[in-house]
Protein backbone atom coordinates (compact mmCIF):
# COMPACT_ATOMS: atom_id res chain seq x y z
CA UNK A 1 0.00 0.00 0.00
CA UNK A 2 1.23 3.46 -0.95
CA UNK A 3 0.02 6.88 0.19
CA UNK A 4 -0.71 7.72 -3.47
CA UNK A 5 -3.30 4.92 -3.43
CA UNK A 6 -5.07 6.65 -0.55
CA UNK A 7 -4.65 10.40 -1.16
CA UNK A 8 -5.19 12.52 -4.27
CA UNK A 9 -4.91 16.20 -5.10
CA UNK A 10 -8.72 16.46 -5.08
CA UNK A 11 -8.85 15.25 -1.48
CA UNK A 12 -6.78 18.04 0.08
CA UNK A 13 -7.88 21.29 1.70
CA UNK A 14 -5.05 23.81 2.05
CA UNK A 15 -4.87 27.02 4.10
CA UNK A 16 -8.28 26.06 5.45
CA UNK A 17 -9.82 28.33 8.06
CA UNK A 18 -11.59 26.10 10.58
CA UNK A 19 -13.41 27.52 13.58
CA UNK A 20 -13.61 24.26 15.56
CA UNK A 21 -12.87 20.56 15.58
CA UNK A 22 -16.46 19.84 14.48
CA UNK A 23 -16.14 22.38 11.65
CA UNK A 24 -13.06 20.73 10.18
CA UNK A 25 -14.52 17.22 10.57
CA UNK A 26 -17.70 18.44 8.87
CA UNK A 27 -15.71 19.97 6.00
CA UNK A 28 -13.58 16.85 5.54
CA UNK A 29 -16.73 14.70 5.58
CA UNK A 30 -18.26 16.86 2.83
CA UNK A 31 -15.04 16.61 0.81
CA UNK A 32 -15.16 12.83 1.23
CA UNK A 33 -18.79 12.75 0.11
CA UNK A 34 -17.87 14.55 -3.14
CA UNK A 35 -15.00 12.12 -3.78
CA UNK A 36 -16.45 8.75 -2.75
CA UNK A 37 -20.22 9.29 -2.91
CA UNK A 38 -20.92 8.42 0.72
CA UNK A 39 -23.23 10.59 2.82
CA UNK A 40 -21.20 13.22 4.66
CA UNK A 41 -23.64 12.93 7.56
CA UNK A 42 -22.85 9.24 7.96
CA UNK A 43 -19.11 9.94 7.89
CA UNK A 44 -19.41 12.86 10.31
CA UNK A 45 -21.57 10.89 12.75
CA UNK A 46 -19.03 8.03 12.75
CA UNK A 47 -16.13 10.45 13.25
CA UNK A 48 -17.85 12.14 16.18
CA UNK A 49 -18.52 8.73 17.77
CA UNK A 50 -14.84 7.85 17.30
CA UNK A 51 -13.66 11.13 18.84
CA UNK A 52 -15.83 10.47 21.90
CA UNK A 53 -13.76 7.33 22.52
CA UNK A 54 -10.61 9.45 22.63
CA UNK A 55 -8.97 12.20 20.65
CA UNK A 56 -7.33 11.21 17.37
CA UNK A 57 -4.75 13.98 17.82
CA UNK A 58 -1.33 12.31 17.87
CA UNK A 59 0.80 15.28 18.93
CA UNK A 60 2.96 17.84 17.13
CA UNK A 61 -0.16 19.57 15.75
CA UNK A 62 -1.37 16.47 13.90
CA UNK A 63 -4.64 14.52 14.08
CA UNK A 64 -5.66 11.36 12.24
CA UNK A 65 -9.42 10.96 12.61
CA UNK A 66 -10.49 7.62 11.17
CA UNK A 67 -13.49 5.40 10.71
CA UNK A 68 -14.76 2.62 8.51
CA UNK A 69 -17.29 2.75 5.71
CA UNK A 70 -19.07 -0.30 4.31
CA UNK A 71 -19.29 0.97 0.73
CA UNK A 72 -15.51 1.35 0.31
CA UNK A 73 -13.35 -1.29 -1.32
CA UNK A 74 -10.05 0.37 -0.35
CA UNK A 75 -8.89 3.06 2.11
CA UNK A 76 -9.30 6.71 1.16
CA UNK A 77 -7.65 9.74 2.73
CA UNK A 78 -8.54 13.40 2.99
CA UNK A 79 -6.09 16.02 4.25
CA UNK A 80 -6.76 19.44 5.75
CA UNK A 81 -3.93 21.86 6.37
CA UNK A 82 -5.36 24.63 8.51
CA UNK A 83 -4.46 28.30 8.37
CA UNK A 84 -4.17 28.21 12.17
CA UNK A 85 -4.29 25.54 14.84
CA UNK A 86 -7.34 24.63 16.85
CA UNK A 87 -8.17 22.72 20.01
CA UNK A 88 -8.39 18.97 19.35
CA UNK A 89 -7.93 17.54 22.87
CA UNK A 90 -4.36 16.50 22.06
CA UNK A 91 -2.32 14.74 24.76
CA UNK A 92 0.47 17.29 24.29
CA UNK A 93 -2.05 20.19 24.57
CA UNK A 94 -0.81 21.58 21.24
CA UNK A 95 -3.28 23.05 18.74
CA UNK A 96 -3.83 20.88 15.66
CA UNK A 97 -3.33 22.25 12.14
CA UNK A 98 -2.69 19.11 10.04
CA UNK A 99 -5.62 16.70 9.94
CA UNK A 100 -5.63 13.50 7.89
CA UNK A 101 -9.05 11.84 7.68
CA UNK A 102 -8.74 8.14 6.91
CA UNK A 103 -11.74 6.11 5.77
CA UNK A 104 -11.31 2.35 5.39
CA UNK A 105 -13.50 -0.55 4.29
CA UNK A 106 -15.57 -1.97 7.14
CA UNK A 107 -14.92 -5.59 6.26
CA UNK A 108 -11.11 -5.44 6.14
CA UNK A 109 -9.62 -4.60 9.54
CA UNK A 110 -6.05 -5.43 8.54
CA UNK A 111 -6.17 -3.02 5.59
CA UNK A 112 -7.51 -0.30 7.91
CA UNK A 113 -4.60 -0.87 10.31
CA UNK A 114 -2.06 -0.94 7.47
CA UNK A 115 -3.39 2.34 6.09
CA UNK A 116 -3.41 3.92 9.55
CA UNK A 117 0.19 2.82 10.13
CA UNK A 118 1.24 4.19 6.72
CA UNK A 119 -0.34 7.59 7.38
CA UNK A 120 1.04 7.70 10.91
CA UNK A 121 4.61 6.96 9.75
CA UNK A 122 4.38 9.59 7.03
CA UNK A 123 3.05 12.29 9.36
CA UNK A 124 5.81 11.67 11.91
CA UNK A 125 8.33 13.22 9.50
CA UNK A 126 9.01 16.69 10.90
CA UNK A 127 10.43 18.03 7.62
CA UNK A 128 7.33 16.92 5.71
CA UNK A 129 4.99 18.51 8.25
CA UNK A 130 6.93 21.78 8.14
CA UNK A 131 6.69 21.84 4.34
CA UNK A 132 2.99 20.94 4.37
CA UNK A 133 2.29 23.82 6.72
CA UNK A 134 3.80 26.13 4.12
CA UNK A 135 1.72 24.83 1.21
CA UNK A 136 -0.81 27.18 -0.34
CA UNK A 137 -2.32 24.80 -2.91
CA UNK A 138 -3.36 21.16 -2.99
CA UNK A 139 -0.96 20.68 -5.90
CA UNK A 140 1.99 21.81 -3.79
CA UNK A 141 0.87 19.60 -0.89
CA UNK A 142 0.70 16.47 -3.04
CA UNK A 143 4.07 17.40 -4.60
CA UNK A 144 5.65 17.69 -1.13
CA UNK A 145 4.25 14.30 -0.12
CA UNK A 146 5.37 12.70 -3.40
CA UNK A 147 8.87 14.15 -3.04
CA UNK A 148 9.14 12.84 0.51
CA UNK A 149 8.20 9.35 -0.69
CA UNK A 150 10.70 9.54 -3.57
CA UNK A 151 13.48 10.69 -1.23
CA UNK A 152 12.78 7.74 1.07
CA UNK A 153 12.93 5.28 -1.81
CA UNK A 154 16.26 6.62 -3.06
Amino acid sequence: MNIKDILSEESILVDFNASSKKHVLDSLSKLAERNIKVSYKTILDNLIKREKLGSTAVGNGIAIPHTTESSLDKPKGFLAILSSGLEFNANDDQPVDVIFLLLAPTNNGSEHLQALALVSRLLKKDELITKLRGCKTSQSAIAVISQTIQDEAA
